[in-house]
């Protein structure tokens, strides 16, 4: 996989871009009150509970990336910790972002524009961004499905169990810009139910 070329999508499947930090794990300078599950490029890193079965699940469903505004040489380190050799269909760290300003707080964001892998194949309405920072996506109208914030402190968060049904009931949608995704844990208990 070049870091600059995608591998091309596998038909029709969901393609789901998944971010990293605060979505999938907690990265620090300095180690929490219980010790790091792993450690990448100087940070103590925590997994979100249930990423294991998070992780196995998607990556048998459907095309999975990763892109993270953090920089590539830890990216890298994450996701060999994270994720079985080829399995990743991207990994794309910040210098794929795009800069752009956050008129409400005047800071600069970086933002992650699906269009970029449009050009790779994708098609807009058949990917899925799993992230905790609505700013960066604010270019992917109907894309997003924003996940709570995880700072590595709380043992019984089910985020991610939640969202391996909501997946599934988008996986079924020809296009999932049309959907909204701004109550999805909701229908996640109601599919669990």
């Amino acid at each position: 996989m070049s870091p600059d070329r995608p591998l091309p999508p596998s038909g029709d499947r969901l393609a789901l871009m998944l971010d990293l930090d605060e979505t999938l794990i907690y990265a620090s300078e300095f180690e929490l009150d219980r010790p790091a599950d792993f450690h990448a490029a100087g940070y103590h890193v925590y997994r979100r509970p249930h990423l294991s079965t998070f992780l196995e699940d998607v990556l048998a469903r459907y095309d999975v990336g990763v892109w993270t505004s953090s920089g590539r040489v830890y990216a890298e380190a994450v996701c060999a910790a994270l994720f079985p050799p080829r399995t990743l269909r991207f990994l794309w760290s910040r210098e794929r972002c795009s800069i752009g300003r956050d008129w409400d707080s005047g800071e600069y964001v970086d933002r992650k524009r699906l269009q970029k892998l449009k050009r790779h194949g994708y098609r807009l309405e058949r990917i899925v961004a799993i992230d905790d920072t609505p700013a960066k996506h604010a270019h992917n109208y109907g894309n997003l499905v924003c996940v709570s914030e995880y700072l590595g402190e709380d043992p019984c968060d089910r985020e991610l169990l939640d969202l391996i049904a909501y997946l599934e009931h988008l996986a079924a949608e020809p296009n999932v810009r049309g959907i909204e995704k701004r109550r999805w844990r909701e229908r996640a208990l109601a599919a669990r139910a």
